[in-house]
């Protein structure tokens, strides 16, 4: 965990349903959280639009309100498995938490403030402020979207999270919430929103948070938007002993804006895969939890992996793309495992219902997971 400002994980080998309790949600900041008297706190809403509105606190929560439920992950999760090393903090895996999101379309406030036919994107500041490395002048934390996107009606303007008003690690007391899309694009303690009609040039858009894409007219850079399909196995753990017999192998899958359709288990290194089975809810926006029953009789060491398929036919990748610069990290991810001649494992009597416990109380008293790297950072740090 990074102290000033607070950047932690959540612990995924706790995971045992849908919801992620607000306690172990992973943060990422990159400045401290600003310090706001909500008396005094506004919401403005200016640039292509007839009326240039600024909104209190209380009208805000007096507005029409609506939940989503979504996954969400930074954009650098799992960088630390990266060979070689890439630019940036070197997260774990456990830059993800799936919650439930409410708060106020952000199209009713666009709706509200008459929007001019000239907006070509929707521009979010937050009330942070603070420098880069390579950015030595003080800024605010600012993102933008495309009209469309920003005019979707799960596009939230985001009061509470899992039923409870925002801690202000998590942006309180408003922020930016667009599901399916890294993390990066939900601005924390939104202050100021501008319709623009021009792309956005911002440093947390321009300098940071893109990748390339090869073309036919040569290289592109692109700006880093909806999640990428991927798969987890979060149980059981790397370098585990097993012992022989039936094994549960569980993970997670997630898609973005897509549902999940599949996931595919392999024991022998990517050799050969079996169906795995989707347990809960398939949804746009939500992980999946997922289960395989892993018949072994034989000792040995084994390599797991698992690939993910979206609804749409997006395949999990089985190697990670450079052009990505550090970002996007969805390859299956190999995990060995050692299964025992002299332990013995039966796992098909019962399913992950067998697995539950008070994840509250868990997370009451174990809060989120610290960086356990041996480098937090490394060349671009911040990021």
């Amino acid at each position: 965990m990074t102290a000033t400002p607070e950047n932690s994980e959540t612990p995924l080998d706790t995971v045992r349903g849908w919801v992620t309790p607000t306690p172990l949600f992973f943060v990422r900041n990159h400045f401290d959280p600003p310090k706001l008297d909500l008396d005094r706190w506004c919401l403005r809403v200016e640039g292509c639009v007839d009326h240039a509105i600024e909104w209190s606190w209380q009208e805000l929560l007096d507005m029409p309100e609506r939940t989503v439920f979504a996954t969400v992950e930074c954009a650098g999760n799992g960088r630390s498995f990266l060979e070689p090393r890439m630019p940036g903090v070197a997260w774990g895996a456990g830059e993800i938490g799936h919650a439930g999101w409410t708060g106020v379309p952000v199209r009713y406030v666009l709706e509200r403030a008459k929007l001019h036919t000239s907006g070509l994107e929707v521009l979010f500041e937050g009330a942070d402020q603070g420098t880069e490395p390579d950015h030595p002048e003080r800024m605010h934390f600012a993102r933008s979207l495309p009209l469309a996107k920003a005019l979707d009606p799960d596009t939230l303007l985001a009061i509470r999270m899992n039923g409870e008003l925002l801690e202000p690690v998590h942006g309180a007391p408003l922020r930016l919430f667009v599901p399916g899309w890294y993390g990066v694009a939900s601005v924390k303690w939104l202050s100021r929103i501008e319709v623009i009609e021009k792309p956005f040039r911002g440093y947390f858009q321009t300098k940071k948070y893109t990748f390339q894409r090869r073309t036919p007219g040569g290289m592109e850079t692109e700006i880093i938007g909806p999640m990428a399909v991927k798969s987890e196995i979060i149980r059981p753990r790397k370098d585990e002993v097993l012992g022989i017999g039936t094994n549960r192998v569980v993970g997670l899958a997630w898609a973005g804006e897509e549902a999940i359709a599949e996931v595919n288990v392999s024991t022998d290194g990517g050799r050969t895969w079996m169906p795995g089975i989707l347990v809960g809810p398939r949804a746009p926006y939500s992980w999946n939890m997922w289960q395989y029953l892993w018949e072994q009789p034989q000792a040995g060491t084994f390599t797991l992996l698992a690939r993910a398929t979206s609804a749409a036919g997006r395949v999990q990748p089985s190697e990670y793309d450079p052009l990505y610069l550090g970002y996007m990290i969805q390859f299956s991810r190999p995990l060995t495992v050692q299964v025992r001649a002299d332990s013995r494992s039966d796992a098909r009597g019962g399913n992950l219902d067998a697995l539950l416990f008070d994840i509250n109380a868990y997370a009451e008293e174990n809060r989120r997971m610290p960086l356990d790297v041996d480098a937090q950072y490394c060349e671009g740090s911040g990021i």
